[in-house]
């Protein structure tokens, strides 16, 4: 989630004429309107999205494109339920895969577009296997849209450069390196974690690696405590970070993209957050040298020491919208191999295919090849399980991170929050 002052921005497309709209038309099943939401993803993004709204409306004359952008975290809490409730619902709107993508179809806002991919020719657009994750009992509920690593340790490479830094292979190394780093006078990592799913993601990939992935997806799904004394032992690692100093002190008081931000100065030696900062990277920060690794292997660790904490995005077609066949048409041409194309240029990691021509940078390029490698994949707490389990558990690792709760206080109210009716 990202917090920041709300944006909200209505854009218009009346025939081959972008017009910005001071606000959403009334809603109506006979209406010439398509209406599209989602987080915002750059002025890039922007781009490419008026690009596809502009070919739809060329291939429909009369009808228009109203794009609903929201700032991120507003869309991913509030946002999304508000315009789904609204007199004015997206005819299309964007979501995770997993947990959030079953609770839209159970509360009855995800149409069934089997049939509507098969027949708008969109499925030639991916692989075979590109469905897989947006399928529920056999029919898709969604269209792909990126594949995305959600925690990887971002490094500054000038920094590790200037000091010999030997890229970590296990936790006990990762915490030599941070221990040198303070040494130096360079804090560590820089975390933005004003709303908890940025330290909650990477605290998660970690309590996987420690307690296995059986015991994560149990716990998460609530067949087994928060607050077993595994679990306690496991949160111990996690504290190590604040005792010794190695993340920012006001990493629960800003937000992701200050945590960026801080990340940019070239003050900070690690960042760990996913597989998006690269394209904010090349919008913010061009100059910027940076690298990842995967979180180190933690020694007796139960769970595959070399798994991958990621999420498949997409479009959904609101099970209400009475525009559904006009929602595919609408995606197919914001996803042709030209599109993908310039959404990878653009920094994103799309499923669809590219053209011929397509290239990813090479950062997102290797983003992609550590999904497609075939390794342990882990859901993040946040899209893989239930908002309630996410949030409890986030907040746990929020008060270990500030050195306000134990490891043991943490998760017992943790448990207590997510047993609590």
């Amino acid at each position: 989630m990202r917090t920041r002052n709300i944006l909200v921005v209505l854009s218009s497309l009346v025939l081959a004429t972008a017009v910005i709209s001071p606000q959403i038309s009334s809603a109506s099943s006979t209406d010439k309107v398509l209406r599209i939401a989602f987080g915002s993803n750059g002025t890039d993004g922007k781009k490419i999205w008026d690009a596809a709204a502009a070919q739809f409306v060329k291939d429909n004359p009369g009808w228009k494109v109203d794009f609903e952008i929201q700032n991120d975290d507003l869309y991913e809490t509030i946002g999304l339920q508000n315009l789904l409730t609204s007199g004015t619902a997206p005819d299309v709107y964007f979501e995770w895969a997993g947990q959030r993508l079953q609770n839209k179809l159970k509360a009855g806002y995800a149409a069934d577009i089997t049939s509507l991919i098969n027949s708008s020719g969109l499925t030639a657009e991916y692989t075979p296997k590109s469905f897989a994750s947006t399928t529920i009992g056999g029919k898709i509920y969604m269209v792909p849209f990126t594949s995305d690593v959600t925690n990887v340790i971002w490094y500054n490479k000038d920094i590790f450069a200037k000091y010999s830094i030997a890229i970590p292979k296990t936790w006990a190394e990762l915490l030599a390196v941070s221990a040198k780093l303070k040494g130096l006078g360079i804090t560590p990592f820089a975390v933005g974690n004003k709303d908890l799913w940025v330290a909650g993601n990477w605290n998660g990939h970690l309590l996987s690696r420690i307690v296995g992935e059986k015991s994560y997806d149990q716990t998460l799904s609530t067949k087994s405590p928060l607050n077993s004394p595994a679990w306690v032992k496991a949160m111990g690692y996690w504290s190590t970070l604040q005792k010794n100093g190695y993340v920012n002190k006001s990493a629960n008081s800003i937000s992701d993209n200050q945590g960026y931000s801080l990340f940019f100065t070239g003050k900070y030696g690690m960042l760990p957050i996913g597989s998006w900062i690269v394209a904010i990277q090349q919008q913010q920060a061009a100059k910027f040298h940076m690298s990842w690794f995967n979180l180190p292997a933690v020694a007796g660790g139960v769970g595959n020491q070399n798994s991958v904490m990621g999420v498949t995005t997409g479009y959904i077609v609101n099970a209400k919208s009475q525009k559904q066949a006009k929602a595919l048409e609408f995606l197919k041409d914001a996803f042709t191999p030209t599109e993908v194309t310039a959404w990878q240029k653009a920094g994103f990691t799309p499923v669809a295919k590219a053209s011929a021509s397509g290239k990813l940078d090479p950062l997102s390029q290797q983003m992609v090849d550590l999904l497609q490698s075939g390794v342990t994949l882990v859901a993040p707490p946040d899209t893989g399980y239930t908002l309630k389990v996410a949030n409890a558990l986030n907040t746990a690792t929020a008060q270990v991170l500030d050195g306000f709760k134990s490891p043991q206080a943490a998760l017992d109210q943790a448990e207590a929050a997510v047993k609590a009716k």
